[in-house]
């Protein structure tokens, strides 16, 4: 007997029904809150750690590196991944070797069996695996929402990002003096327990989309970036995440040099400075997340590129901290806005089979193209170097601006998505 044709296309009968859509992300969405914060109290003592331990800049330059290069060098790899595998299954073995990580670097620390080679070891897994985790994750929640709720849940996870980013260090700060670096540690592998009890309980197992017979991971890799570089909607995003990355977010570890030469503070403003980005962040990813079918890409991208480009120059020229700050403020409530929307473009504008590959294209531009900048903007004189940052900073901007009006951007926007767009059953906002 011949099958009757299923109506519903390809694309859409992978999902679950959208009633069911929106309460798994709900519970993923807060079981990836410990791990956030987790990551962020790790961040600190990974760098207190291996200060403590060596007293060398070079050293924790080192750790960062070996966490980042495979980063890096995998993103790429890691998109394809996502394409070929249920992302599920992928996020349990990543999300569980991110775990046991954390936690043999806590037994090492508290065994006082941590070498510098050791942290080198699991710094290198963790960028590795992460290298896979995050277009992973990134992809997974167009699968879990419907298409005009994206927007709003990729708002939502930059707002956990952003307030972990305020809480995490200080509990770090005081967890380290109270019992040392091994708790921080500690924390993060018991945290990746939630994410993952959320996977195996409640994330729905997608199957990704079939693949032409023959094809290969390379293979796929390859037309992904042809794709990215013919589609003028991709095109338009590499352009303004590339510039955002080498020329925007790379001022960052310059924060201490101009609080010290250019505002004349010390180290517990430094410490304010570093804390505000995540106020303007979570501020950001929140209005975003309640603005439901409002929060129109277009707009998000082209605000955002203007604030960020105002505020980064209003930075690099500051000279008195009650005007640095609000400006610090600004950068990171735009960068989720600028962000959002290009992350949401990705998921809901392109083709669902290239989604993890274009998301993996994504990731390897911040994870490469940022510190690049950085060692431009410090290969120049002192003299230079805020001047520098600021000419960056209006760079942002204007090619953001120029990104957004491009007639066959803007055109690509407006059409029909590739991707599902199947009908508006679910509520307007995910909080």
């Amino acid at each position: 007997m011949t099958p009757t044709p299923d109506p519903v296309p390809t694309a859409e009968r992978r999902w679950p029904p959208p009633a069911l859509r929106v309460r798994p992300f709900r519970w993923y969405w807060a079981a990836q809150w410990p791990t956030l914060l987790g990551t962020w109290m790790q961040v600190v003592a990974l760098g207190y750690l291996v200060y403590q331990q060596t007293g060398s800049t070079t050293a924790v330059a080192a750790v960062a590196a070996a966490d980042g290069i495979p980063s890096v060098i995998l993103s790429l790899a890691g998109g394809v991944l996502a394409d070929r595998l249920p992302r599920r299954r992928i996020l349990l073995v990543t999300q569980s070797l991110l775990g046991l990580s954390a936690g043999s670097l806590a037994i090492l620390v508290a065994t006082h069996h941590a070498s510098f080679v050791a942290i080198l070891v699991v710094a290198i897994v963790f960028g590795a695996t992460d290298a896979a985790d995050l277009p992973t994750r990134q992809a997974l929640v167009a699968d879990l929402v419907e298409r005009h709720l994206v927007v709003n849940a990729v708002a939502l996870g930059a707002a956990a990002m952003s307030a972990t980013r305020i809480i995490g260090p200080s509990v770090a700060g005081l967890l380290i003096g109270f019992a040392g670096p091994a708790v921080c540690f500690g924390f993060l592998a018991v945290a990746y327990l939630a994410p993952i009890a959320v996977l195996l309980t409640v994330i729905p197992d997608v199957a990704p989309l079939p693949r032409p017979a023959g094809a290969t991971a390379w293979g796929e890799l390859i037309a992904g970036l042809r794709v990215a570089g013919a589609d003028p909607l991709i095109r338009g995003v590499v352009i303004v995440a590339s510039v955002l990355a080498f020329c925007g977010v790379s001022y960052m570890p310059f924060l201490p040099v101009l609080a010290k030469t250019e505002l004349h503070v010390g180290p517990q403003a430094l410490g304010i400075m570093y804390s505000v980005g995540g106020i303007g962040g979570l501020v950001g990813g929140l209005a975003i997340a309640s603005m439901g079918r409002g929060a129109g890409r277009l707009q998000l991208m082209l605000v955002g590129g203007v604030v960020y480009a105002a505020s980064l120059f209003v930075v690099a020229h500051g000279t008195a901290l009650g005007v640095t700050l609000p400006a610090l403020v600004g950068i990171s409530f735009a960068f989720v806005a600028i962000s959002t929307s290009m992350t949401t473009l990705l998921q809901t504008d392109t083709d669902p089979a290239l989604r993890g590959r274009l998301l993996g294209i994504y990731a390897t531009i911040f994870a490469g193209l940022q510190p690049l900048g950085t060692v431009a903007y410090g290969l120049m004189p002192h003299a230079v170097l805020f001047n520098a940052i600021g000419v960056g900073a209006l760079l942002v901007g204007a090619t953001t601006v120029i990104v957004v009006v491009t007639p066959s951007f803007r055109a690509r926007v407006s059409g029909r998505s590739t991707g599902r767009a199947g009908p508006a059953a679910a509520p307007d906002t995910l909080a």
